[in-house]
Formats: structure tokens, sequence, C-alpha cells
């Protein structure tokens, strides 16, 4: 099993070049996002129920501050001859911005009503992934934990987002991606809407029973980490598939897309924890 998996992982120059790469890619990508004022209405709405409310009139300047950063950020890590005290700076940057979209966990209503509210997780599953992409920067500036915070993130991204299809309003959200692949919609006919979901959500609860084997058994772990792999490969390729992921066409991304995209940094995450 281990050689197989190691032949199936890039090398470990090959994941830091991916981890790289893809935290670049992403803060450059969304910065340009926010700095076209097509995030305009999304900040609104979270700025909202945040503590920072009062600056909701100020939104195009909270997106171009916003985007500044992302794109400064992911600049400055994807130029090769950036000095290495900048490149420093940015992973901090990222990391700040992360732990800032985690806040909104508390201050916005990120949940499902329609389910009893939490742990019923709706509009704050993407956030979740910025634990991942926290531990990804830490990583990146050499903190102790960094790889602690990936394994935790990647867990409970996969564990609460796996419960969750369970649940009927989830099956309902991740049925358009499904038919829409032609990896799933030759075989989600036979299972029906619920009963697809319910298979995924097992899958991805079986990937963190063997994520938890990094405290109890090396193969198990390894074996998770390989599932874990497969798993963002194939939501990432619903960027593709999936024509709503895009709003008003490439480049510029729904919500769903940005929900995807972010699976980029959690399938580093997942290159780095094995090479490490």
């Amino acid at each position: 099993m281990s050689s197989l998996i190691s032949r199936l992982m890039p090398s470990a120059s090959g994941a830091h070049l991916f981890a790289v790469l893809s935290l670049a890619g992403l803060f450059i990508w969304f910065g340009l996002i926010n700095l076209s004022g097509l995030t305009d209405g999304a900040i609104a709405r979270w700025v909202d129920a945040h503590p920072l409310a009062a600056m909701k009139p100020h939104k195009s300047l909270i997106a171009i501050i916003l985007g500044g950063l992302q794109l400064a950020a992911g600049a400055m890590i994807a130029i090769y001859a950036v000095p290495q005290r900048f490149k420093r700076l940015s992973y901090g940057i990222i990391a700040l911005l992360s732990l800032g979209s985690l806040s909104l966990l508390v201050t916005n209503p990120v949940w499902m009503n329609s389910l009893g509210g939490f742990p019923a997780i709706g509009t704050g599953q993407g956030l979740i992934k910025y634990i991942t992409v926290l531990g990804v920067a830490l990583w990146f500036l050499g903190a102790k934990g960094a790889r602690e915070i990936m394994l935790v993130g990647l867990i409970v991204v996969l564990g609460w987002i796996g419960a969750m299809k369970f649940t009927g309003p989830e099956a309902d959200g991740v049925w358009p991606l499904l038919t829409s692949s032609p990896v799933f919609n030759w075989w989600i006919t036979d299972f029906g809407k619920q009963m697809a979901s319910n298979v995924i959500g097992v899958i991805e609860l079986a990937t963190v029973l063997l994520l938890t084997g990094y405290w109890w058994n090396r193969r198990a772990y390894e074996a998770g980490l390989l599932l874990a792999g497969v798993t963002f490969i194939v939501t990432l390729s619903f960027l593709v598939t999936f024509a709503t992921s895009w709003s008003g066409g490439f480049p510029y991304l729904s919500s769903t897309g940005h929900f995807l995209m972010k699976d980029a940094i959690l399938l580093a995450a997942v290159f780095i924890l094995y090479r490490d």
C-alpha cells in the first residue's frame, strides 16, 4: 500500500511547488475578483451581520483593500525573485486573512435554520476550509504545529461536510454537481438523489476515520490521505463540468466556484502531509 501511494503522490519538491502555486494562484485569483467590484454584494452580506456592520456603506473600499492584500500576497509568493522576508510577510498576511474568514463562523448566520441551526452548517462550509489554508501558510512559515492544523482542517472539512451529506438540503446541493460530471452521472441514476449523497457521506466519513490513523496507525493514515486526495481532485473537476461555478463566465467565480477552488489548497495539504 505504501509503495502504491508513494508512486501516486508527487515528490517532496513537487508537493512544495504545488502548494506554492495553489496558494499563490488562489489568492491572486480571489484578489482580482475582489478588485473587479463583482464581490461588493457578497461583502455587504457578510459585513451586515458582523461587528464591522458600520462599514457596510464602504463595501467597495473593503473589497479593494481585501483584494489588494490578496493580490499582493499571492504575487509575492509566486514571483521567484521576491526576497524571502517578503514571502514570509505574504504567508503571514494569508494566515491573518484565514483567521478573519474563520471569525465569520462566530459572527454570521452560517447555519441551516431549516435543520435547527448549529451544527447544520450552510454557507460556513467554505469558511471551515480556511483551517487548512491557515495550516499551509503556517507550514511555510515553519510554525510548530502547522502539520497538525492542516490535518485537523482536513478532518473538520471531510467530517462535517460528510455528515451533512445525509441531510436533504445537502443532497439537493450536491445533486447538480454530480449530474454535471461524466464521472458520476452514469451511476447516480440508480442511486437517486439522497442515496448518492449518502454514499459520498460514507466515503468522506471513512476517510476521516483513516486520517485519525495519524495518531494510531501509519498505514491507515496513508490510506486516508490517498482517499482525501482523490476526493479533492474530483471536487476540483466540478470547476470544469459544472457551468454554474462561473458567474458571468470565466474567470469570474460564483459562490460555488469559490467553494470548490479552495480544494486546491486542501489537496496541497494532502501532498505536504504525506511527503513531510
